[in-house]
């Protein structure tokens, strides 16, 4: 929350409390203006405090109200309001609006989440930390007096740290407009314990009163009492007003504090504001000079800049601009146990996290014991390192955490109590398990076992992550971790131009350097935004080494000879790699390019892989050390498996227009060797089993590439290749051998083949013989058929005939009884009738005995031929499936 007053001496406020005052009644949702109330935040002397919504920027705002009716008031506050409003800087809260509602003023505030240095007094502060925080607050005040604005009520409930350590100063310039509307003479404003001699009435209100305040809160911070040993308005006013009597020293209440810290707390709490702090600014650089004090250095013993290289615990003394971070950081490990340091390439997470962080840590009251370690390829190995109380074969702690994540939890919890400290686990460049680690099995237990070591924020144990926020979406693959890990996650944005400037100016002033003017402004507008950070500490290390010692001037000139900012990055790496012979040229490329991984991000390489890159070891070995000399590239030691090769920072990738054009030209052979250099590395692991081994096409894809390439590999990667070839000319042998095999084959088939080629034709012959002759009793059969047919027909054409006689006959006998019945017929006439009557009828039965002959013979016939063409078909049917089989058999 923001804007309100909390501090338990405020009951003894020397304010008038004017008559017209109310409680502003809260309804869910009441417009004030644009804005929405939601809730009441907190209430206080002056005015109360509400969470709102900005309905048309939609972001929440605080609404301060000012209980306050008069109107000459409300005038005086709506242009001091208005005024401070101008005031803008990061440690000052930000005022979006101010107006009036229903006669009260109000102004619009931006919404903080944290709290009050009031409420982080208690347990008191270390007086290092203390003074982080007081340098912002002064910031803060001297931006106001710059303006002509004087807070005159800072005390701890109007400094607020916010969750992400950002030093906040609450209620700038409205007091002065609390004490001009009192009418009584004499009226003082302010918070008793805090109120200078001046609002006392002993002297005219100026900007030396809030450095009495400063002064004061430090007494009250540092000693846990007052130092006028009482809280009585009355005695309060009296000592103050006894500017004879100095207040006692803050060393007899707190004699082991530095002296130097003494020395400024007592400087701003001279009486007579004359003897005081002259100004904001002078107590500011009195309390940097107090924190540079426990980092001072040498001037020309050590360089102040760690250039492309990040800064270490050790460089500690030297790290500027990230206090407002550092102190969320150690805020959000104070409620959750683990704590993932995101950002973008070259914005200095490590940095952050081993120069910033990790000495903040142990700059606390509880001892901690620190372990740092990268992922790199096994890192389950470099996880199990850190065990220190297990022993045994290192490959078995290996595969225990594999089986059984949790045990690493268990251990280093076990480890912490017996140390009776607490314990902090560093993993630096988390994005190491994705670019350099192949088992996706490892990944996840690396990160079960971390999280089984911080589940829960009462453990003994912290653990601090630094990520690139690009591989945010790969890690949120494994659910279960990512859901824990998101509860911690602590983005570090790129430093703004301030912090940019202390990182420039206060490491040289360590050294009782300074710049020349200018110089410093022309290096932040020529960094821009991307790597802004390493590129001025670059920069800045070549100034140093450039320095002018006789009037301890980094300079213009030598600014200007190095081509600034990105001129001096690009012509440094140039003059680099220039320096190496050019029969020497393809090697240093190869090496630069191999320190690459595919995705764009430094690869730690073995030492002794390097070496083997080239013919002779020792030229690559002079390559590399003419690297790390110009630091641009960094060795490190390892006592249990040698030494590691890696680019000092990822700014040299981006930012360096040759390495990024190799990179570009050669981006198909870079990937072609790194998917080499892993296969490679697996098979040796495995014993280089023949079954890892490429083969098929893409074995002879590699074999044609390389061939089509001038590869610089390592001495593992050719033998690799070497057993890819031999890979290949085993497959052709086993083809040889096969087509050989499928040859002889092809000869007994084609012998077999030639076998059933002649009991075809023999079946064939066969069948056909058949054939015809089925034929030729079809034929037979159809022309009997015929002849049935004509028979037939005869026995028709005869039995027509016998009708005809019949008929004939009918007619004769028609005749006769016509004879008959006339009675004229002699008896020869009739007997010869009755003889042609029977020879008619003798005649007819012959024709029809034949008739029926003929057709009984068709009937016969018929029957035959279908049987014949029954027979004929079944038989043609049975040498088509002789055939068929024999096809089959032979073949």
């Amino acid at each position: 929350m923001a804007g309100g007053e909390t501090d338990p001496t405020q009951a003894a406020r020397a304010l008038r409390v004017a008559p017209q005052r109310k409680t502003i009644e809260l309804a869910a949702n009441q417009p004030i203006g644009r804005f929405g109330l939601i809730r009441e935040l907190g209430r206080g002397g002056m005015g109360q405090v509400f969470l709102a919504r900005d309905t048309m920027l939609g972001r929440k705002v605080a609404i301060k109200f000012l209980l306050e009716y008069d109107p000459a008031f409300v005038g005086r506050f709506l242009v001091e309001a208005r005024a401070t409003a101008r005031c803008t800087h990061e440690n000052i809260i930000t005022i979006h609006e101010v107006g009036e509602h229903d006669g009260l003023p109000y102004m619009v505030l931006e919404y903080l989440e944290g709290k009050t240095l009031q409420a982080m007094l208690d347990p008191p502060l270390s007086p290092r930390r203390l003074v982080e925080l007081m340098v912002s607050v002064v910031r803060a005040l001297e931006r106001a007096h710059e303006h002509g604005i004087v807070h005159r009520d800072l005390k701890p409930a109007n400094i607020f740290i916010t969750e992400r350590g950002q030093v906040k100063v609450l209620d700038f310039g409205i007091a002065h407009e609390f004490q001009a509307s009192l009418d009584e003479p004499g009226s003082v404003i302010g918070t008793l314990p805090y109120m200078s001699p001046e609002q006392w009435g002993a002297d005219e209100i100026d900007a030396r009163t809030d450095l009495w305040a400063v002064g004061m809160l430090f007494w009250r911070a540092l000693a846990g009492v007052h130092p006028a040993g009482s809280m009585n308005g009355e005695k309060l006013r009296e000592r103050c007003l006894d500017l004879a009597t100095p207040l006692p020293s803050l060393a007899q209440h707190a004699p082991h504090l530095p002296k130097e810290l003494v020395a400024i707390v007592d400087h701003c709490l001279a009486k007579r504001k004359a003897e005081r702090c002259a100004s904001a600014t002078q107590l500011l650089r009195d309390l940097q000079a107090f924190l540079g004090a426990e980092r001072a250095v040498q001037p020309d013993d050590d360089c102040p800049y760690r250039g492309l290289a990040a800064y270490g615990e050790g460089d500690a003394r030297y790290f500027f601009g990230r206090s407002n971070e550092i102190r969320g950081a150690q805020s959000l490990l104070d409620r959750w146990p683990v704590l993932a340091v995101v950002g973008a390439s070259g914005v200095g997470k490590s940095s952050f996290v081993h120069a910033g962080l990790v000495p903040a840590m142990r700059a606390a009251d509880e001892p901690w014991h620190v372990r740092v370690l990268r992922p790199g390829r096994s890192p389950l190995a470099r996880l199990a390192g850190t065990l220190t109380s297990v022993d045994g074969n290192a490959a078995d702690v290996v595969e225990s955490l594999r089986a059984a994540p949790g045990w690493f939890g268990e251990l280093v919890r076990g480890d912490a109590r017996r140390r009776g400290e607490r314990m902090l686990i560093v993993v630096d460049q988390l994005e190491e398990l994705f670019t350099l680690c192949s088992d996706d099995g490892e990944r996840a237990a690396f990160l079960a076992a971390l999280l089984s070591a911080a589940d829960d924020a009462s453990t003994p144990v912290r653990v601090v992550l630094s990520l690139r926020a690009d591989f945010l979406d790969r890690l949120a693959v494994y659910r279960a971790p990512f859901a824990e890990l998101s509860r911690g996650l602590f983005f570090l944005a790129p430093p703004d131009v301030t912090d940019l400037r202390d990182t420039l100016v206060r490491p040289a002033e360590l050294a009782g350097y300074a710049f020349e003017p200018g110089v410093v402004d022309d290096m932040l507008r020529a960094a821009g935004d991307r790597a802004a950070l390493p590129l001025l500490s670059f920069t800045a290390s070549r100034l140093w080494d450039a320095r002018d010692r006789a009037h301890k001037l980094l300079t213009r000139g030598a600014y200007d000879e190095l081509g600034g900012v990105g001129g001096a990055f690009a012509r440094h790496a140039d003059r680099v790699a220039a320096a190496v012979p050019a029969q020497q040229q393809p090697l240093l490329r190869a090496l630069l390019v191999r320190l690459v991984t595919r995705e764009g991000t430094r690869a730690v390489v073995d030492h002794a892989e390097l070496l083997s890159l080239g013919g002779e070891p020792r030229e690559v070995e002079h390559i590399v050390d003419q690297l790390v000399q110009a630091r641009l590239v960094h060795v490190e030691r390892h006592p249990d498996h040698g030494a590691t090769v890696e680019i000092v920072h990822e700014a040299l990738i981006t930012e360096w227009p040759a390495l990024r054009r190799w990179l570009d030209d050669g981006q198909a052979v870079h990937s072609f060797v790194e998917e080499l250099r892993q296969a490679a590395r697996q098979w040796s692991s495995r014993g280089k089993l023949r079954e890892l081994v490429w083969h098929g096409a893409p074995a002879h894809e590699a074999v044609a590439f390389a061939g089509r390439h001038a590869l610089e590999l390592a001495s593992l990667e050719r033998e690799y290749l070497a057993a890819v070839r031999a890979q290949i000319a085993r497959s052709r042998r086993r083809r040889v051998t096969a087509f050989a095999s499928i040859f002889v084959a092809l000869g007994l088939v084609i012998a077999g083949g030639a076998i059933a080629v002649v009991r075809i034709s023999a079946a064939e012959h066969a069948a056909e013989v058949q054939e015809r002759a089925a034929r030729d009793q079809a034929e037979a059969a159809r022309l009997e058929a015929l002849r049935a047919v004509a028979a037939n027909k005869r026995a028709q054409d005869e039995l027509a005939e016998l009708r005809a006689e019949q008929d004939r006959r009918a007619k004769a006998e028609s005749n006769a009884i016509a004879a008959q019945a006339s009675a004229q017929m002699s008896r020869e006439e009739l007997e010869r009738a009755l003889v042609v009557e029977q020879t008619e009828k003798q005649r007819a039965q012959a024709a029809a005995l034949a008739a029926q002959k003929a057709g009984a013979e068709a009937t016969a016939a018929n029957a035959r031929t279908e049987t014949l063409l029954t027979k004929e078909r079944a038989r043609v049917k049975q040498l088509e499936a002789e055939k068929q089989k024999i096809y089959s058999g032979g073949l």
